[in-house]
C-alpha cells in the first residue's frame, strides 16, 4: 500500500524530517537502528539529526521498502498519534501548508498575462559582481589542521591573524602544533588547486574565549599579502537577511554555502540561520549579501534561541561584535579595529 510512496523522494524527505525531529542526538538513532535491527555499518551517523537519518533512510530503502514500513512502525509505536506517520502508514500524502491560489493574484499561466514578482519578504537578487567579491573573499577562508587530526575552518583577518573556533584551538600549545592550510580547494577544471601550509605564531599574538567560543592567533609567513583578508568591523544584520558561509565542511574541500540561508535570530552575542554547514565547518566566516562579515560560525543542530527556552533545528554563529571584543580585550584596546 506504501511501496509507491517510497520511491517518492519528497515523501522520503517529509519522513526523514519527522523522524530528525523525534530522534535527533545520535544515541537515540543508534538505538532506533539497534531495535529495527537494521545493519549500523553502512550508516554515517552525524552530529546532524537530519544527516543521520539520511544515511540512515537511504540504507534501509537499498535493503528493501519492507525496512522503510519497518522504520514507520516502530516510529509509531513511540509516538502513535502523529499525524504526519499515520498518514504514511495509511498511503497518504503528508499534507502541507499550501499557499494562495495563484490565478486570484493575477497569474494566469500559458497565454494570459504572466507577472514576475519578489518571492519572499526581501529579494534574493545580487549584482553579478557578487560572485567575484565572494572568490575574493574565499581566499582568506582556510583548513585548519590540528596535530590531533582534527579539522576546522577559519579566515585570514588583517595583521595575518587567524579566526576560528575555541573548540578547534583551546590553547597556545594545541595553536603552536596546528597548521593551516590556504587555497585547499579544486580548480575550474576541477583540479586539486597548489595548496600553502603554514604553521601559527601564538606566541606573537594568542586570544581565546570559550564563552564566544572564539579563538585569535597569528599566522607566520605574512599570508595576507597573498591570500588577502577580511575585515573584521561591526556589522549590522537582522531576521530574514541572508547569509553565505565559506567553509571546509567535514574538513572537505573549500565550499561555499548559499542555498535556503535565511536569518532567524539575530542578538545578544548570537546569530542564527538556515545555511547548510557540516562538521568541520567550525570556524568558518558568515557574510551578509554584500560580503561583509558579520558572525563567526560555530555550531549546528537543536539550538536554544536566546531569550527563550525554545529550541530550533538552526545553525549559529557568534556575531563579529563578539569577536572584536576577544581581540581587543587580548589587546588592552577599548574601541573597535578598523
Amino acid at each position: 500500500m506504501i511501496s509507491e510512496q517510497w520511491r517518492d523522494g519528497a515523501t522520503r524527505a517529509a519522513f526523514r524530517e519527522a523522524l530528525a525531529r523525534k530522534y535527533p542526538t545520535i544515541d537515540e538513532a543508534r538505538a532506533f537502528v539497534e531495535k529495527v535491527r537494521l545493519n549500523p555499518i553502512r550508516i554515517g551517523f552525524n552530529n546532524r539529526a537530519d544527516l543521520t537519518w539520511f544515511s540512515i533512510l537511504e540504507e534501509a530503502y537499498k535493503q528493501g521498502e519492507r525496512w522503510m514500513q519497518a522504520i514507520l512502525e516502530l516510529a509509531l509505536q513511540d509516538y502513535p498519534d502523529d499525524d504526519a506517520l499515520l498518514r504514511l502508514l495509511e498511503g497518504k500524502p503528508v499534507r502541507y501548508a499550501q499557499g494562495p491560489d495563484l490565478t486570484s493574484l493575477g497569474w494566469h499561466g500559458r497565454g494570459g498575462q504572466t507577472l514576475e514578482k519578489i518571492l519572499g519578504k526581501r529579494s534574493s537578487l545580487v549584482p553579478v559582481s557578487f560572485l567575484e567579491l565572494g572568490m575574493r573573499c574565499a581566499r582568506a577562508v582556510v583548513r585548519v589542521k590540528c596535530a590531533d587530526g582534527s579539522l576546522g575552518s577559519g579566515f585570514l583577518a588583517a595583521g595575518d591573524l587567524l579566526v576560528t573556533n575555541h573548540h578547534v584551538l583551546r590553547s597556545r600549545e594545541m595553536a603552536a602544533r596546528a597548521r593551516v592550510q590556504f587555497n585547499f580547494q579544486k580548480t575550474v577544471d576541477g583540479l586539486d588547486a597548489e595548496m600553502e601550509e603554514l604553521p601559527l605564531e601564538p606566541q606573537a599574538f594568542f586570544a581565546t574565549s570559550s564563552a564566544d567560543d572564539c579563538t585569535v592567533v597569528r599566522v607566520t609567513g605574512e599570508p595576507s599579502a597573498r591570500w588577502g583578508a577580511i575585515a573584521l568591523k561591526p556589522a549590522q544584520i537582522q531576521r530574514d537577511d541572508r547569509v553565505n558561509i565559506i567553509q571546509h565542511p567535514g574538513g572537505d574541500q573549500k565550499q561555499l554555502s548559499f542555498f535556503h540561508n535565511l536569518v532567524v535570530f539575530s542578538g545578544e552575542g548570537r546569530l542564527q540561520y538556515l545555511t547548510d554547514t557540516l562538521p568541520g565547518s567550525s570556524g568558518s566566516p558568515v557574510f551578509d549579501k554584500d560580503w561583509q562579515l558579520v558572525a563567526l560560525h560555530h555550531s549546528g543542530g537543536w539550538i536554544v534561541e536566546p531569550g527563550t527556552n525554545d529550541q530550533f533545528y538552526r545553525n549559529e554563529g557568534i556575531l563579529v561584535e563578539r569577536v572584536l571584543a576577544v581581540i581587543q580585550a587580548a589587546r588592552g584596546e577599548a574601541s573597535p579595529l578598523a
